[in-house]
């Protein structure tokens, strides 16, 4: 499936490789995958041998209105397409098969419609997910060009199903396969992906952002006191665990727990917040602000009470200093380790036990912090993006 139709050229007078990228949804709509693809375009927009097109849907996963339909950002341009449905993308996440029916069809008409018109300017088709990775099959098919897979989540299709044949279809027919955690890797290897296809990416964060630097005025500012403050960052939907952090508010009377995020579970977080004198529910943060409060807290909750591909909450709020209590599930270990945070089963009592941990032992805590900073350097810079652009190019 390579492609060899020409490209445009930069100032020296050298090709550009053309790049579609197909996310799905993208920034302004708010999460783990719309944050990420807001750091690659940051890094694509400095690359002077590539010219890159996103296509992607307006805001579907979060309430958000206000969009550009058309955006350029130096090489970098941004097409976001019209759909109906308001919250329906979040109803329809349980049945893979309706999700897929929803997104799918119109989105390869939209990105075919694409092709009719850009198809010479563009070498490599970027897929993200698996609805996405069907249109990049169908469109690297029919116009020949080098198709690359990339994912975001760890996603437990059952054997013999109609996903996991579907998905693995679609893998035989990429070129190259980004995997984001080693779970991850193992499991599109037994949907029968050749393991010299698979390579494991890692998310990276802009460390200029998120720093340790300030944690004291941070705290003052948003008029948190003394008391040892636990935090959540996430999307309300049970499986992020935010009932996790109510139980062990109603537990730890003595520590401040405080939930950022929004979902179809925000009323029974609200509440709680109503009904608990150390429980805060503070709703949805723009990305921008949420530096302050990884540096105000004491320690970030991350209870996923499912095998989550990774937790970039993990990597931002450790950049800030902050040490985490993790679940010791899916990708998630890849991000986290016993230097800078704690490991636990997904249950109440297990994280119970972590936490008292830390309150009883200062020292432990304090060694956990210390190392925050630097495991967040050494892990998770801009180097990271180097995985991905090698794909695009062949490497």
């Amino acid at each position: 499936m390579q492609g060899s139709e020409a490209g445009s050229v930069n100032a020296g007078g050298r090709r550009r490789r053309g790049l579609l990228v197909l996310p799905q949804t993208y920034p302004p709509d708010v999460g783990g995958v719309e944050t990420f693809m807001g750091d690659l375009t940051k890094v694509l927009r400095q690359r002077d041998d590539l010219i890159t097109w996103i296509l992607a849907f307006k805001p579907i996963v979060t309430r958000i209105s206000r969009y550009r339909a058309r955006e350029q950002c130096g090489p970098v341009s941004i097409r976001r397409y019209w759909w109906f449905g308001g919250n329906l993308f979040r109803r329809l996440e349980p049945w893979p098969a309706l999700l897929f029916l929803y997104i799918t069809p119109y989105f390869l008409l939209r990105s075919f419609l694409f092709m009719l018109t850009h198809s010479r300017r563009i070498d490599v088709i970027h897929a993200h997910g698996f609805n996405m990775g069907f249109v990049a099959v169908a469109l690297g098919a029919v116009f020949r060009k080098r198709v690359i897979f990339q994912s975001h989540a760890l996603y437990c299709f059952r054997e013999g199903s109609l996903s996991a044949r579907v998905a693995a279809a679609v893998l035989r027919r990429m070129d190259a396969v980004l995997a984001l955690c080693r779970a991850s890797m193992e499991e599109l290897s037994r949907l029968g992906t050749d393991r010299g296809n698979i390579r494991i990416y890692r998310h990276w964060i802009d460390l200029g952002r998120f720093t340790d630097n300030g944690r004291g005025e941070a705290r003052a500012r948003l008029g948190w006191g003394p008391a040892f403050t636990v935090l959540f960052v996430g999307r309300l939907i049970g499986i992020k665990g935010e009932e996790v952090v109510i139980r062990l508010a109603e537990r730890f009377r003595e520590a401040v727990f405080v939930v950022a995020g929004d979902g179809p579970n925000r009323a029974a977080v609200a509440a709680a917040a109503r009904r608990l004198t150390n429980f805060r529910y503070i709703g949805l943060i723009d990305n921008a602000d949420l530096p302050e409060y990884y540096r105000s807290a004491d320690v970030l909750l991350a209870p996923s009470q499912y095998p989550e591909a990774f937790g970039r909450v993990i990597c931002e709020a450790l950049a800030c200093g902050t040490p985490v209590i993790a679940s010791n599930a899916g990708g998630i270990p890849d991000a986290l380790d016993e230097s800078v945070g704690i490991l636990c089963g997904l249950g109440v009592e297990d994280y119970a036990v972590a936490l008292r941990r830390l309150l009883d032992a200062p020292e432990v805590y304090r060694r956990l912090q210390s190392q925050a900073r630097k495991h967040a350097l050494a892990m998770f810079s801009e180097r990271n993006a180097e995985c991905i652009l090698d794909a695009y190019m062949g490497k």
